[in-house]
C-alpha cells in the first residue's frame, strides 16, 4: 500500500481516544501520576498525526486538535512537577519542608484537574470526532515530502541554541509516532533510522529533565549545585555528540 488511507487514520484516532479516555478514568479514581503520563503519550500520538494530516486538510486538523490542548497542558504541569521532585530528591537538593510543600501543591493541582475531567472528556471527544471528519487519504509523495521537511527542520533546531533542543525532541517524536502508523511500503521509501532517533530524543529528554529541575529549586543544598550543573553540561554534550552529522544518521544506510 503506497498511501495512508483515511480509514486507517480514523481507526487510529478511535484507538487513541479509547486509551486516553481510559487513562482519565484511572486518574480520576487513583490520582496515579503515571496515568497522566500515559494520557499525554496518547495525545502526543494524535498531535503527530494531526501534523501530517495538515498536508492534506490544511489548518482544519490543527483547529480541531485544539480541543485537547488544555487537558494535555494541565496534565503536563502535574507530571513535570512530580518529575522535578523526584530528580531533586535523588540528588539531595530538596529539603523535607520543600518536598512536603511541593507534594501538597501537586495534590491540589491533581484535584483541580480531576474536577475538570468531565469537561476534558467532553472537549476531547468532540475534538476526536471532528478530526475524523477532516482525515483524507495521503499518498506516499506527500508523506515523503513531509518527512523531508520535518527532518530539515529538526536538523536546524539541533544546530541552534540550547533553547531549541526541546522543540527538536518534539519533532523527532512526531516522526517516530507517525512512522509506526505508516504502511510498510512507505516506511521503506522513507528509510528512517528509528533506533537512532529514539536514542537522540531520549538523550534530549534526560538533559531537559535536569535543566527544568535545576530551574525549579536548588537552594536547599547549595553545595550540590555545581555537581548538578556539571550533569546538565554533560547531558547537553551527549546530545550534541549524538546530533552531530544528523542528516546522515537519520536515514538507514
Amino acid at each position: 500500500m503506497d498511501m495512508l488511507t483515511k480509514k486507517r487514520q480514523r481507526r487510529y484516532l478511535t484507538e487513541k481516544e479509547q486509551r486516553w479516555l481510559q487513562e482519565l478514568v484511572i486518574f480520576d479514581e487513583s490520582r496515579d501520576e503515571k496515568a497522566l503520563h500515559r494520557l499525554r503519550l496518547e495525545i502526543k500520538k494524535v498531535r503527530a498525526l494531526v501534523e501530517l494530516a495538515k498536508v492534506q486538510s490544511g489548518k482544519r486538523a490543527g483547529v480541531h486538535f485544539s480541543g485537547m490542548k488544555k487537558m494535555f497542558r494541565e496534565a503536563g504541569v502535574i507530571r513535570d512537577a512530580g518529575s522535578q521532585v523526584r530528580y531533586l530528591e535523588e540528588r539531595n537538593l530538596l529539603s523535607k519542608e520543600h518536598k512536603d510543600e511541593q507534594t501538597r501543591s501537586i495534590r491540589l493541582a491533581a484535584d483541580a484537574f480531576a474536577a475538570h475531567i468531565h469537561l476534558y472528556r467532553k472537549k476531547g471527544k468532540k475534538a476526536s470526532r471532528r478530526l475524523k471528519t477532516v482525515m483524507r487519504t495521503i499518498h506516499k509523495g506527500r508523506i515523503h515530502r513531509w518527512y523531508a521537511r520535518e527532518i530539515i527542520r529538526t536538523g536546524i533546531l539541533l544546530g541552534s541554541s540550547v533553547d531549541d533542543l526541546h522543540e527538536a525532541r518534539k519533532t523527532i517524536k512526531s516522526l517516530l509516532y507517525v512512522h509506526k502508523l505508516l504502511p510498510v511500503a512507505i516506511t521503506q521509501l522513507i528509510r528512517l533510522n528509528t533506533e537512532y532517533l529514539d536514542r537522540l530524543q531520549e538523550s534530549i529528554g534526560q538533559w531537559h529533565d535536569a535543566v527544568v529541575a535545576i530551574i525549579a529549586r536548588t537552594e536547599d543544598n547549595p553545595a550540590g549545585k555545581p555537581a548538578v550543573y556539571r550533569e546538565c553540561l554533560e547531558k547537553e554534550q551527549a546530545v550534541r555528540a549524538l546530533a552531530e552529522d544528523f542528516h546522515r544518521k537519520v536515514h538507514m544506510l
